[in-house]
């Protein structure tokens, strides 16, 4: 994790495991079809804790294996 300020930034490794232990891959496939909050400062794919915690409290009627699976 690193940080910048008082945010804390999270890698899609660790952003996968913070939204329920998914692989860093079904995140790459989330940020593909825009379905989850991200940053890319300088090109590297970064997460704010706070903005997942917000995505999931607004996305809570919606699984996370639901939007994975409205990709194939």
């Amino acid at each position: 994790m690193s940080t910048q300020g008082d945010q804390k930034y999270l890698t899609a490794t660790e952003a996968g495991e913070y939204i329920g232990g998914r692989s860093a891959g079904a995140v790459r496939n989330l940020v593909m079809r825009k379905a989850i909050p991200f940053r890319k400062p300088g090109g590297r794919l970064l997460f704010i804790r706070e903005e997942l915690d917000e995505w999931i409290q607004t996305s809570s009627g919606i699984k996370i294996d639901e939007l994975l699976e409205k990709r194939r």
